[in-house]
């Protein structure tokens, strides 16, 4: 066998090429788990070369080298052929030496690998003949198993690039600084690779061993715990555990109460389509394309979906109430005894302040409706589907004329049960008591985001299955029961819709001063979330300063059980974040703000960096460039799209040595540079130009 190694500031690795590969280096004393794999670390990538094919008139791709980490050996192949090869040769050294224990290779983006692979290899089935492949989407897999080599996604495990991992879970070994040139054509056949490229090849599966060996270990497989899938897994398992400290008679007593609480198909149908949304997020409209120049502060609520888990009451079980009860519903609402929700038809809606509120994607059908960045301003006729929550919101934000209910239900207020809410008070804790740059700390906080999550994962109503006949996922067709999919639940989906609504009730609270400040609007320049930007901020200090003396009073009142009240003293309020000089806005995640001497852009679909690089290489005022015909060519925007094939494609490529090789690949997925265009509705762009004209009327008049 011949034996490379490369060496790195992390340290040296051993590598050998496929066809060198000695059997015997395989080896014969691991320990096997009580979960039945073996202590090894396995990883596995590849690089790929993108093209255009005119005989597709299409991009597609092809691979030119895998490489896969086992223990402290590489192992790197050129063709699929090896691979297999390789991968029959570990089911024979597990089915030999091992009796068939599990080998768990990562790899990070799985569906990247899977998607050039899937054709490649026999995958297990189960006893219903469907293969072992669990995926969330038709392109987003999470796991496949072909024999006794596992294939897992470390990416949704970790939810963290893998540029992160190694400051995130302590690893030795990071990912190298620096990217392979994918401009460059290459095939399996090309001869140069460099010591440089090989390098960065080896270095990617060798931070992927390290996490087996620094984190799944010694969290999963020593302490015989279940591997999740995903991150909101990982906060599940720590909920169930809390669960399953209480009695066996607490247990069944909380299993029926949510049980008898989840929803009917019917409703959980119109959670899904019209309750479920995200944050509150936008941009004051009249300082949109304006290049302020005041001081401003921005300010961000501490762990807000976490506030809401602790100190909001939420709704269980709903009951249908008559329409002509909703006076009194809303009554009880308003004293917070009890929540609803319902259809409601608005008439003669328009915005009180120059903040627009309904999502245009959340509304059931409008008469003369208008919009401004997606968001309603006015409509005749509004039907939509609302919470008690974003019906206050509504008041603070929107006049009209008269709302009927078409559909109403209300359900009575209660407080999470204790194993959520202390597992949410056990990561706020860690997170809050733990050194800011240690590996805990910053676990706990992923673990606390997450909690929101787990109430949020939609139920998988159609199983998607592999067709190997057509090289591709697809419905299965076979429908879950409701009644089967909900039947071990202990979380209800209603509580991710009222702990999102919660936390938009307190950024629309920020920006109307709780309604009672219509000129407030004004001076709220942008918000997203959990955050606000405020311009004369020492004229309304005196509301945050009311808001935080109330949140921290309500803390005084909340459940601490054995956990330390002192710590939660400022969750949930507003904090000083920096205080600005400059901004410019052009709608929702589209700003640019000064603070500290730095730039800041926050741009939807721009890769991070790429306009600072642009207006530094070019010598452009980066406020300048920065409006609704920013344009950045495939070189500088270096925003790259996928383009999937999964049909047998061949080919001719010519490499950058003038190599001519003749490629086939089973299926593929291309990776196409496209350019960036600041996408902005002409009805916005319109609104925006209106509003130009009144805000230098309010500017002459002193008012702005």
């Amino acid at each position: 066998m011949i034996r490379h190694f490369f060496t790195t500031d992390k340290g040296t690795f051993e590598y050998t090429w496929f066809k060198d590969f000695d059997i015997n280096r395989l080896p014969l004393d691991l320990k096997v788990f009580k979960n039945g794999y073996v202590n090894i670390a396995a990883a596995f990538d590849i690089e790929t070369t993108s093209f255009y094919s005119k005989k597709y008139d299409k991009d597609i791709a092809t691979m030119w080298i895998w490489q896969f980490g086992l223990g402290d050996m590489v192992i790197l192949g050129r063709t699929w052929e090896e691979f297999k090869a390789w991968i029959d040769l570990l089911n024979v050294w597990l089915r030999d030496v091992y009796k068939g224990a599990n080998l768990l290779i990562l790899d990070h983006n799985f569906s990247f690998e899977f998607q050039w692979i899937k054709g490649w290899l026999k995958w297990n089935r189960d006893k219903n003949g469907v293969p072992e492949i669990f995926a969330k989407s038709d392109r987003s897999i999470l796991y496949a198993k072909c024999g006794s080599v596992e294939f897992r996604d470390t990416l949704s495990l970790t939810d963290l690039p893998l540029a992160k991992l190694q400051k995130n879970y302590g690893l030795e070994v990071g990912k190298l600084k620096g990217d392979l040139d994918y401009n460059t054509l290459r095939t399996s056949e090309t001869e140069t690779i460099t010591y440089d490229e090989l390098g960065y090849c080896i270095n990617d599966v060798k931070v992927l061993c390290d996490l087996f060996n620094k984190y799944i270990v010694p969290e999963f497989f020593e302490v015989d715990k279940l591997l999740p899938l995903t991150s909101t897994g990982l906060v599940r398992q720590d909920m169930m555990e809390e669960f399953k400290s209480m009695s066996k008679e607490e247990q069944k007593k909380m299993r029926s109460k949510i049980r008898n609480a989840q929803p009917s198909e019917q409703i959980y149908h119109i959670f899904r389509e019209w309750l479920f949304r995200g944050g509150y997020v936008h941009a004051n409209t009249i300082a949109c394309n304006y290049l302020g120049e005041d001081k401003f502060w921005s300010v961000d609520l501490k762990s807000a979906h976490p506030t809401q888990m602790l100190l909001r009451p939420f709704p269980y079980k709903f009951h249908k109430r008559n329409n002509n009860c909703f006076k009194q519903v809303l009554d009880d609402a308003r004293e917070k005894t009890y929540a609803f929700f319902g259809i409601f038809v608005f008439t003669n809606i328009r915005s009180r302040t120059y903040h627009s509120y309904e999502s245009k994607s959340k509304v059931i059908s409008e008469v003369g409706g208008k919009y401004e960045n997606g968001r309603l301003i006015e409509a005749e006729k509004l039907k939509v589907c609302i919470t008690d929550i974003d019906f206050f919101n509504y008041e603070m934000l929107y006049d009209w004329d008269s709302v009927e209910p078409t559909l109403l239900y209300q359900a009575k207020y209660e407080m999470l049960p204790d194993y959520v809410r202390k597992t949410v008070m056990k990561y706020f804790t860690l997170k809050e008591t733990l050194p800011k740059d240690s590996i805990e700390y910053m676990r706990a906080k992923r673990k606390l985001n997450s909690c929101f999550g787990c109430c949020a994962t939609s139920l998988p109503e159609q199983e998607l299955v592999f067709d190997e006949d057509m090289n591709e996922m697809r419905l299965s067709g076979n429908y879950r029961a409701y009644d089967e999919l909900i039947r071990w639940l202990i979380l209800l989906p209603q509580w991710a819709i009222w702990i999102a609504a919660y936390t938009r009730n307190d950024i629309v609270r920020s920006i109307t001063e709780d309604g009672t400040t219509q000129n407030y609007g004004l001076d709220c320049i942008y918000y997203d979330t959990d955050s606000n930007k405020v311009r004369n901020p020492e004229a309304h200090k005196w509301w945050f300063d009311k808001f935080n003396k109330e949140r921290y009073e309500e803390v005084l009142k909340m459940e601490c059980y054995n956990f330390d009240r002192k710590l939660f003293y400022k969750i949930g309020s507003f904090d000083f974040e920096y205080e600005g000089n400059r901004f410019k806005v052009l709608g929702a995640k589209r700003y640019l703000v000064e603070h500290d001497g730095n730039i800041q852009v926050t741009v939807a679909g721009m890769v991070k960096g790429s306009l600072e690089e642009y207006c530094e290489k070019n010598n452009l005022n980066i406020w300048d460039e920065f409006t609704d015909s920013l344009y950045l060519s495939e070189e500088d925007s270096k925003k790259k799209t996928t383009v999937y094939t999964d049909e047998y494609i061949e080919d001719d490529l010519t490499d950058f040595e003038g190599k001519k090789s003749h490629i086939k690949e089973r299926s593929c997925v291309a990776i196409v540079p496209i350019p960036f265009t600041m996408s902005i509705e002409a009805e916005f762009l319109n609104r925006i130009e209106t509003l130009k004209h009144e805000r230098q009327r309010m500017i002459y008049k002193g008012v702005w």
